[in-house]
Parts: structure tokens; sequence; C-alpha cells
């Protein structure tokens, strides 16, 4: 018999926290689906779902698929969404006769193009590294009275990439910009390979060394 739990957002790669609710019951948001805004941690996975790989081993084996994506809004009294029929997206292409206009609406869109910024290796799932998880970053200040203030390392992880992932479509679309003379394209990557190399302070948070900031 297996006992282990199912498993929920909080056990997904691509959620994390932004903080607590009123209660005390952790929120956050996912990287791969936007469109949901704040959810709890413990609603139940849906079919982009990717465990973290502290909790292999400690959650039931899923296969996700798109189906389980209705077992959204489960949770906390909220009503399950109406089925949507499925959008064409890059793993799932329109096949047949193309010719003309594709319905797709805007979280359509939005899958389309996570993944091909996926297929382009410029939008990833970097893990946090194991010991800085339900970890919080301290703003201590310099002068006395005054509060400290806590945040959230998941938060701050994910702002560091988001960083990363943002300055990466920007040095893809310098290169690609056909109206750039070369001179000035390398001056721009010049200026980004310096703010990756200010950034690798932050290389300590990352669980794979093939995610750090490199400064060339």
């Amino acid at each position: 018999m297996n006992d282990l739990p199912d498993p929920t957002c909080a056990d997904c790669k691509a959620f994390y926290m932004e903080g607590k609710d009123e209660h005390g019951d952790i929120k956050g948001l996912c990287r791969l689906r936007p469109e949901l805004n704040e959810l709890p941690a413990e609603m139940p996975y849906c079919h982009v779902f990717r465990p973290k790989d502290s909790r292999i081993g400690q959650i039931k084996a899923v296969t996700p698929t798109r189906a389980t994506a209705g077992r959204r809004g489960a949770s906390r009294g909220t009503s399950p969404r109406e089925p949507r029929p499925a959008l064409p997206t890059l793993g799932e292409p329109v096949t047949g006769e193309t010719e003309g206009e594709i319905t797709m609406d805007r979280d359509g869109l939005k899958q389309v193009l996570r993944e091909l910024l996926q297929e382009e290796t410029m939008y990833g799932y970097p893990e946090m590294g194991a010991r800085w998880q339900d970890g919080a970053l301290v703003l201590k200040p310099g002068s006395e009275g005054n509060q400290p203030k806590e945040v959230p390392l998941e938060s701050f992880f994910h702002k560091i990439v988001m960083i990363r992932d943002r300055l990466r479509v920007l040095e893809a679309k310098i290169n690609g910009n056909g109206k750039l003379a070369e001179a000035d394209k390398v001056e721009l990557q010049g200026y980004i390979s310096k703010c990756y190399g200010t950034l690798t302070t932050f290389n300590v948070l990352f669980q794979d060394k093939a995610d750090y900031f490199k400064s060339s």
C-alpha cells in the first residue's frame, strides 16, 4: 500500500513562495503558469508538474498529462474550472490544413512562447540549493530602532532567475538584430557580460553548477 501523499504545487520546481496569508498558509506563484496568479502551496498538481529533486521519493509518483489540469481550483472552496479544448502548442502542433487563422487565446499564446523559449534554452527550471530551501534573506538596517526585513529565499531566487532569463533574451535579440553593426553588438554584449559577472555572487543559491552565472 502506498501511503505517500499526493503531490501539490509546493512539490513542483515551478512553484516559488511569496509569503504566508493571514492563516499562516504558504502562498506563491508558478513560473510556468503565471495566469493562475497567487495560489496556495497545497494546490493539487497540474499537467506541467515537475517534482523537486528533494521531494522525489516523498510523494506519489505521477505521470502529468493535460487531463490533470482540471484538478486546479479544488482547494480552499474554489470551484473547478470548466475543461477547455486543447490549444495548439509546439508540443502538440496543428496538423492538416493550416491555411488561414488559428484560434488561440491569451493562455495558449503564453504556452507557445514558453515552450519556444525552452527550446532555445533561454527559459529554464533551475533548482535552488537544498540547504537554502525554506530559508530567508534578512535585511538588517544599520541604524538602531529599525526593524529588519525578511524576504523568503524562494522569492528572491526567483527574481534572480528571471533577471538571468531576461538577460539571455536580450542577448539573443542583440545577436539577431540585423540593423546593428557588429561593433555595436560586441559593445552591448560586453555590458551583458559585465552584468553576468556582477551576478556571480548569487551562484551559491543554485543547486546545479550548469545554471551558474558566467562572466564570459
